[in-house]
């Protein structure tokens, strides 16, 4: 009975390093991308990055239902910001916000759900937006930020979520594939 649940927390502990090695890696590979999206990728990041910390410390359920929605928004300007057109100030803040109020929401009431929904909504928009730019790298990170939501339904804040936040983290810092340079091909917002 003891042996599964220490192979459980050594698993979510390497799940948390592999997590905050991920949100530094993003943090190095974020530093040629514009402005507005290496700014918010890089929140992101070190939201991230609280999560990964916060699993030592057995506080990681709680952590999530704050930083997820919120990290999840980051994402989804910074993929709108290098894949499509970048949003204004106020939607951007607007964004944040809700995922801010969603986070405390959840926290308040005790339920997952709030803090789940915009994350779920969020991930399908990165998954648009990578469309757009045609970066098969970011529509994947864009699913696992979906999946990252979904896992956090099912298992709470254990390696799934971990592993899936990291994944969307690289996934987003990645090139794009498809080197063409014909603008009727990829949108004029696509060019690296």
């Amino acid at each position: 009975m003891i042996a599964p649940m220490v192979l459980d927390s050594s698993l979510d502990i390497f799940a948390a390093a592999a997590l905050f090695a991920a949100a530094i890696g993003t943090w190095v590979m974020a530093a040629p991308f514009s402005l507005r999206a290496r700014l918010y990728l890089r929140f992101a990041a070190v939201l991230f990055s609280a999560l990964a910390v916060s699993v030592p410390l057995g506080m990681a359920t709680v952590a999530a239902l704050l930083l997820l929605p919120l990290a999840s928004a980051a994402l989804m300007i910074s993929a709108l910001a290098r894949f499509s057109r970048p949003l204004a100030v106020l939607p951007a803040s607007l964004a944040l916000v809700g995922g801010l109020a969603c986070g405390l929401a959840a926290l308040i009431s005790g339920a997952v759900t709030p803090a789940l929904v915009p994350v779920i909504i969020f991930g399908f928009v990165v998954i648009a937006a990578a469309i757009q730019g045609i970066a098969m790298m970011a529509v994947l990170a864009g699913g696992s930020l979906v999946a990252s939501g979904l896992t956090f339904m099912g298992q709470g804040a254990r390696s799934g979520l971990l592993l899936f936040c990291a994944a969307s983290l690289v996934g987003l810092t990645q090139s794009q594939l498809l080197r063409s340079s014909s603008s009727a091909l990829r949108g004029d917002a696509a060019r690296p």
